[in-house]
């Protein structure tokens, strides 16, 4: 049995400057990420998948044979980190890594057949847990949250480039 990790509360920092419902939506919207993630990482552990493996799992069933370097990158983690991940991964049969034939400074990563089962049942997890959850609501309720999520998700990009401009 694998033991769940502690729980702890979390407060959103004092938004000076932001109006009252803004303010609101955004403790919403962390609050429910939060839960988001408790109960995703919850899944996970009990399937015995550590979350960054099933991240790196989800990659490679569409990137195989991505680069270790490029793999790093992709997940937004160190070089050391990525190849400690596979290493535990490797043990466990999920995935080989290979040089690159062309060229030999490069490490290539593969799925094996128990890493494509392994990515399978995450999204047998996944699929439970949209029906427990984001199923539940009402359809229309589900096409308004759907397109405000994509409303935010466009201005979350357009601020992410306006700070990548500003940073060069």
């Amino acid at each position: 049995m694998v033991k769940a990790a502690p729980e702890f509360k979390m407060t959103v920092p004092d938004l000076q400057g932001v109006d009252d419902l803004s303010a609101q939506v955004f403790r919403a919207f962390l609050g429910t990420a939060r839960m988001h993630m408790q109960l995703m990482m919850r899944t996970m552990a009990e399937s015995g998948t550590h979350p960054g493996q099933a991240m790196c799992l989800r990659l490679l069933s569409v990137n195989d044979g991505i680069s270790q370097r490029d793999l790093a990158d992709v997940l937004n983690v160190a070089r050391p980190t990525v190849t400690r991940m596979l290493q535990g991964m490797e043990k466990a049969g999920l995935v080989e890594r290979r040089a690159d034939e062309a060229d030999q400074r490069l490490t290539r990563v593969f799925l094996t057949g128990a890493g494509r089962d392994a990515e399978r049942q995450m999204g047998v997890a996944a699929a439970e847990y949209v029906n427990a959850t984001i199923a539940t609501l009402p359809e229309d309720d589900r096409r308004e949250l759907a397109r405000l999520l994509d409303e935010l998700g466009a201005c979350i990009t357009a601020a992410s480039e306006k700070q990548q401009e500003a940073r060069q």
